[in-house]
């Protein structure tokens, strides 16, 4: 009986704890959330333009968020069609509601589709349209806290998520979003690391798109800036064929000398 109490108080605490890391992460995607409305609510269009292109890539779901995207695209997308900058805010736009993986929106890109009297517009609504169950699939990936580590933040767990996916375009931008951040967390580059040396050598030369990944995930690892990581990219200088892989591998390890 005693073993069966301690089972189940275990089981308690793994669901208490389960619960508090993914409120966690909520409340952090909250903040990034808003932050994201402000900048779409700003006055400045280079801003506007900013803030879609970030959440195409940020894996957020929140409805408050797209609801305001969807609203601005139905009021605005057929005003000012000659106007080469709004037109390029609108496809922008539409690229970031698409980005929400929500069927709900499927409509109002539909509307663009059919309506909207700018040709580029029409061109990159029907894009988004046919990426809203990619983005799904995306989305899902990137909020699963199944394997969160509650010591690191929900945007370098979100890193992690993509970098241990099977999606080669999910590695390049999160390859790409590493070596253009400030990040310092180990196991970020851990995991680097280890998907480099898992993928590099059986790497399709024909592939353009898993070696650019790989590309970028070298230069990644360099940003990291530890030494640590030098014998992976060693590795791949010495044992890779693909000029260019050896060449970005040879770009990160010069980061680390």
């Amino acid at each position: 009986m005693k073993n069966v109490f301690i089972l189940l108080f275990s089981v308690i605490l793994m669901i208490i704890f389960t619960n508090n890391i993914s409120a966690l992460a909520n409340s952090e995607r909250t903040v990034e959330a808003d932050k994201y409305i402000k900048m779409i609510e700003s006055t400045s269009l280079k801003t506007r333009i900013d803030a879609a292109k970030l959440i195409t890539r940020s894996g957020l779901t929140d409805p408050r968020l797209f609801s305001i995207i969807n609203e601005n695209l139905l009021s605005s997308y057929n005003t000012n069609s000659l106007d080469r900058d709004h037109i390029d805010e609108m496809s922008w736009m539409c690229k970031a509601l698409a980005s929400s993986g929500s069927e709900d929106y499927s409509s109002t890109l539909e509307k663009i589709i059919q309506t909207a009297t700018s040709q580029k517009l029409k061109k990159y609504a029907k894009q988004s349209l046919a990426l809203l169950s990619e983005y799904a699939q995306r989305n899902k990936l990137l909020n699963d806290t199944t394997n969160i580590d509650p010591n690191l933040s929900s945007e370098v767990n979100k890193y992690i998520n993509m970098l241990k996916s099977n999606s080669i375009t999910l590695k390049r931008d999160a390859a790409k979003s590493i070596y253009r951040g400030k990040f310092s967390e180990k196991p970020l580059f851990d995991a680097l690391s280890d998907q480099l040396l898992k993928e590099y050598q059986t790497a399709s030369l024909k592939d353009r798109n898993q070696l650019d990944a790989l590309a970028w995930m070298c230069k990644a690892l360099g940003s990291s800036g530890m030494v640590e990581y030098k014998s992976t990219l060693n590795q791949i200088i010495e044992n890779s064929s693909n000029i260019k892989l050896v060449s970005n591998a040879k770009k990160g390890l010069g980061m680390l000398q």
